[in-house]
């Protein structure tokens, strides 16, 4: 078999094997438990989960999505991180070459940004948990790979935009308009990738945020005093940035010479 093919089905097999943990900081982490102690348990009966029935996807389609225990249905939360976790790094693979830095980054930065995404998507909450790290890490990439000061101050800057943001919301409305989660997130953001990168995922998330969230909002009929999580639309300009940089900036350059 070839060797760049070996690596895309290694990393793929590997993914899911992460998304089968991921699905355990999904479950945990909001609600301050430890992802280490206990293993495995059905959330709705705690029953310990045998290794047999904790593979991932296979495990789940067996079972018929039910407890062996209780028979309490499986959310499809579950299979739908193993395999997109699965596809993820999969993909990650087969575009950069595995023994590289960028690669580690990137499956690092990818994985923090779709477990935070869920995450937010459930509970409307961005762990520092998961936040914190996720700084510290962008750091330690960006040392590694040389550009540390912009990383500085990439994570300074993300997090004081945002503040700065929600203070002004918070004086002119007297609500608060924005939690600080998203401070921490777009923080990490800037560390992984330097503040050069601040403005474009501010840009679109802004944009793709304002058109989604206002159609949530019709729909939702409870007006302005819906809550929308931010993190997602964060994490999605974050990816296209980190990936698609290059060319962005050459568009935009091309744009500018005509």
């Amino acid at each position: 078999m070839d060797l760049h093919l070996f690596s895309v089905l290694s990393f793929s097999i590997l993914g899911l094997l992460f998304g089968s943990f991921a699905n355990v900081c999904v479950h945990r982490i909001p609600r301050g438990e430890s992802i280490v102690s206990p293993g495995s348990q059905c959330p709705n009966c705690h029953t310990a989960i045998a290794w047999y029935d904790n593979i991932p996807l296979l495990s789940w389609l067996y079972l018929g999505r039910k407890c062996r225990h209780c028979s309490h249905p499986i959310t499809w939360r579950y299979p739908f991180l193993e395999l997109s976790m699965g596809v993820l790094w999969g993909l990650i693979a087969w575009y950069i070459p595995f023994n590289s830095l960028y690669f580690a980054q990137a499956i690092v930065l990818v994985s923090l940004l779709w477990i935070l995404t869920l995450i937010d998507l459930e509970t409307f909450l961005l762990p520092n948990a998961l936040t914190f790290p996720g700084i510290a890490l962008g750091l330690f990439f960006a040392w590694q790979a040389g550009y540390i000061q912009d990383a500085i101050m990439g994570a300074l800057a993300g997090y004081a935009v945002f503040w700065l943001v929600a203070w002004l919301f918070l004086k002119a409305t007297g609500r608060e308009g924005m939690g600080q989660g998203d401070f921490k997130l777009l923080a990490m953001l800037g560390a992984f990738m330097g503040w050069q990168a601040l403005p474009f995922i501010i840009l679109l998330s802004s944009l793709t945020g304002a058109i989604i969230g206002s159609i949530a909002l019709i729909l939702s009929k409870k007006g302005l005093r819906a809550e929308i999580p931010y993190g997602p639309y964060l994490a999605v300009a974050g990816v296209i940035w980190f990936f698609w940089s290059s060319p962005i900036l050459k568009a935009y350059q091309a744009y500018l010479g005509e």
